[in-house]
């Protein structure tokens, strides 16, 4: 009779984990489409921002020498035609 005490009190405690685990995994799923939510719901960077901070990335990668100034400007004309939709003022073209 002992024995099934036994078995019974590991029952429980396997029950208590996974119950404890579900819990958990379920919290950080909450956790997790709160933050989705928010980078989708949050409103976009104005272009300009958006060029500066573009900018100051490929300043520190050429003065981490990652890449040369030249290709710098290059991909920084690219990303601002992109994101201008070709303009320089920030007005898409028609």
């Amino acid at each position: 009779m002992a024995r099934h005490h036994r078995s019974e009190s590991t029952t429980r405690r396997s029950a208590a984990r996974a119950v404890v685990g579900g819990v958990a995994a379920a919290a950080g799923g909450v956790v997790a489409a709160t933050f989705a939510a928010g980078i989708v719901m949050s409103p976009a960077q104005a272009p300009s921002a958006r060029l500066g901070g573009i900018h100051d990335d490929l300043q520190r990668a050429v003065q981490l020498r990652q890449i040369t100034p030249e290709q710098a400007a290059l991909f920084e004309a690219k990303l601002e035609r992109e994101i201008t939709g070709g303009s320089t003022d920030g007005s898409p073209n028609a």
